[in-house]
């Protein structure tokens, strides 16, 4: 018998139950590979759609300046915090991790904090805060 003719037989409910047990078995076998090779390839499509709209939306984009004015000096936004805004940063800092550690601020030396660049989009840094103000 061919496996084409097994699963059609398979698939109707009166031709089943005059179908052996290794017929039986061996329609459910083909059934369950044909199922799972058919998700895992609709998935990688799915994962390479993803990794694809991902370049194309995050890609970064210069754009050259056509103006003949020198451009303006910098800004920085936010002040230059002073050495005390420093000492407690490192405070709370070391006051945290001897929290989470159990431990006393006494056994924990900090040596360099450095500000990463968070690369995320701004949808899940919203739905971040969302959470986190979710449970105040």
């Amino acid at each position: 018998m061919d496996i084409t003719e097994l699963l059609a037989q398979f698939a109707n409910p009166e031709t089943l139950k005059t179908l052996s047990f290794t017929h039986k078995l061996v329609a459910s076998l083909v059934t369950t590979l044909l199922g799972m090779g058919i998700t895992f390839i609709a998935l990688i499509i799915l994962q390479v759609l993803i990794s694809w709209m991902d370049r194309l939306i995050n890609r970064p984009v210069d754009l050259p300046v056509r103006s003949s004015a020198p451009p303006a000096p910098a800004v920085d936004a936010a002040p230059v915090p002073a050495k005390t805004d420093g000492d407690e940063l490192v405070a709370v800092i070391s006051a945290v991790i001897a929290v989470k550690l159990k431990t006393s601020v006494d056994h924990i030396v900090i040596r360099n904090i450095e500000k990463i660049e968070d690369r995320s989009p701004i949808w899940n840094r919203a739905g971040i805060m969302e959470q986190m103000n979710n449970r105040f």
